[in-house]
C-alpha cells in the first residue's frame, strides 16, 4: 500500500491527513483528506480518524531467492 493522497478533486496531489468515513445504505466509504480540505466535505462524516504517521515496509522475500 502506499501513502495515502488528499482525495479532493481538482488539486495537486499531496499527503492525506485524515480518513473520513461515511455509513451509507450502500455500505461503508472511506476517504483521504487532507487536514485543510477535511473542513470542505460536503456532508459531515460519521467518523474522522487522524493518520500520524506512514512507514512502508520492506518488501518480504519470496522463496525464489
Amino acid at each position: 500500500m502506499k501513502r495515502p493522497r488528499c482525495e479532493k478533486k481538482g488539486t495537486v496531489p499531496h499527503p492525506a491527513t485524515y480518513g473520513l468515513t461515511w455509513d451509507l445504505l450502500s455500505g461503508r466509504v472511506t476517504k483521504f483528506f487532507c487536514g485543510e480540505h477535511s473542513k470542505d466535505v460536503s456532508r459531515k462524516p460519521d467518523h474522522i480518524a487522524e493518520l500520524i504517521d506512514y512507514v512502508e515496509e520492506p518488501k518480504a522475500a519470496t522463496e525464489e531467492e
